[in-house]
């Protein structure tokens, strides 16, 4: 069966006409067109067939147009008067791409004026007039998808067995819009990266190299460097918290500015300041540097320390009780924190994981609606399956919300159980809609994650 189709989509065992054989739509019963293809315009025109019936070019006089169109079914065919041939949908165009072959009608590929297939004069260039159809040497299984974008409403997907750049090489080849092909780049997580330089030559190299560390090697090391001292910064962080490094000051006692944590916390900052100072006087647009996420980090991350400084050294008296009540200000403190979003300037990584978040965001409001639903079914079930009992550990609804949660999400604390029986079963009904519930973005996230992963590593990029 296979060898069948393979050779009934062969050109040479179908029929020679220049045009393929076509039935009359009204009136002719079984005559078909007959193509005459030694038969020259000139001897054609204002002749009448064998049977006194008009031919085709008697029909077409008055659409000059068609005449000179040498693609027309009107131009070297004889078809019955009843055929309305000023139809646009009657030219049928055979596309030969590598040996397969596709027919679709002309009116379809007019449509898209703008790209190769649907420009008549853009198209000509690939017509074999001898075999009566456009061969173009290219991609087969990329092919497939363009056939289905003129047919079947404009919308590009890529076959999975075709790699992404071969399939943006085919796009192009063909002259797909623009706003079609960056839709698809869209969908499937391909990342623009347009680099916007300052005019002056000076704050232009300034700029390259606190931005774009690939650009030289100089680059490259003041970027290492950023990343170390954020790291030391983390670290420095999470450290001086253990008792027994944490050093208590006395009332009244002055603030030793020789303590080791005290000095290295500063030379962070004093090098996060400048970095800031340096990017911003650099930047082509002082407006779009704060609507930047990575330098709203940048800013953040030295904020604390200078209002816990600018505290302690208020008071020349009292300076380690200030110290004190500043440090104890703990959103300061997280703040300082959102110094290792500085490292997604510099890793693929964190950048992919962010970027999957966000195109993710629509299927993780999905499963937070979906969670919330539960949640108020079963912490209201679970109250009325058990309020009645008088060891029961859910005392109202709300109290009831932190047992399906963590029920749901399948942590199982056992703070709060059920005792009764229909509230077991109404907890182990909660347990299995958690898994399911949870199971919702996974797919989502995974795709996205992927689709991010190839292009940003350059697996799938040009």
């Amino acid at each position: 069966m296979a060898t069948v189709v393979s050779l009934m989509n062969q050109r040479r065992y179908r029929k020679s006409y220049e045009r393929p054989d076509r039935m009359n739509s009204e009136g002719e019963g079984d005559q078909l067109w007959v193509f005459q293809p030694h038969v020259k315009h000139s001897s054609r025109v204002g002749s009448h067939g064998s049977d006194g019936s008009k031919t085709a070019l008697d029909t077409c006089k008055s659409s000059p147009s068609r005449l000179s169109d040498p693609l027309s079914p009107c131009s070297g065919c004889s078809i019955p008067v009843a055929h309305r041939c000023h139809l646009n949908t009657c030219e049928r165009i055979t596309i030969n791409v590598s040996g397969q072959y596709y027919e679709i009608w002309a009116s379809i590929l007019n449509k898209h004026p703008d790209t190769l297939l649907g420009n008549p004069e853009k198209r000509l260039q690939f017509y074999d007039r001898q075999r009566d159809e456009y061969f173009f040497d290219r991609h087969r299984p990329a092919f497939e998808a363009v056939f289905n974008y003129y047919k079947y409403g404009g919308y590009l997907r890529r076959p999975d067995p075709v790699p992404d750049d071969i399939f943006l090489s085919e796009l192009d080849f063909y002259e797909i819009e623009k706003d079609m092909v960056d839709r698809y780049k869209k969908e499937e997580g391909y990342i623009e990266d347009v680099k916007i330089l300052p005019e002056n030559p000076i704050q232009r190299k300034i700029w390259m190299l606190m931005e774009y560390p690939e650009t030289s090697c100089f680059a490259y090391a003041i970027a290492i460097v950023s990343v170390i001292i954020t790291v030391l910064s983390i670290v420095l962080f999470c450290i001086e918290t253990i008792p027994d490094l944490k050093k208590e000051c006395q009332q009244g006692e002055d603030i030793n500015f020789s303590e080791p944590f005290f000095v290295l916390e500063t030379i962070c900052t004093a090098f996060f300041t400048v970095e800031v100072i340096v990017r911003f006087f650099s930047c082509p647009n002082k407006l779009q540097y704060f609507k930047d996420f990575k330098n709203l980090v940048d800013v953040t991350a030295v904020i604390p320390y200078y209002i816990t400084l600018s505290n302690s050294l208020s008071d020349p008296i009292q300076n380690c009780d200030t110290s004190k009540s500043s440090t104890s200000l703990a959103f300061l403190r997280v703040v300082r924190l959102v110094r290792i979003f500085k490292l997604t300037k510099h890793s693929a990584g964190l950048q992919v994981l962010i970027l999957t978040f966000r195109a993710s965001l629509e299927g993780l409001l999905l499963f937070l609606v979906a969670m919330s639903v539960c949640i108020l079914l079963f912490s209201s079930a679970i109250y009325y399956a058990e309020h009645e009992i008088k060891c029961s550990q859910i005392k109202s609804i709300p109290d009831g919300f932190w047992w399906a949660l963590i029920t749901m999400c399948t942590v199982g604390y056992g703070d709060q159980v059920p005792v009764g029986f229909w509230g077991k079963v109404i907890g182990s009904m909660c347990a299995i809609s958690g898994v399911l519930t949870l199971a919702i973005p996974v797919p989502i996230i995974t795709e996205n994650f992927n689709k991010f992963y190839a292009h940003k590593t350059g697996r799938g990029r040009m």
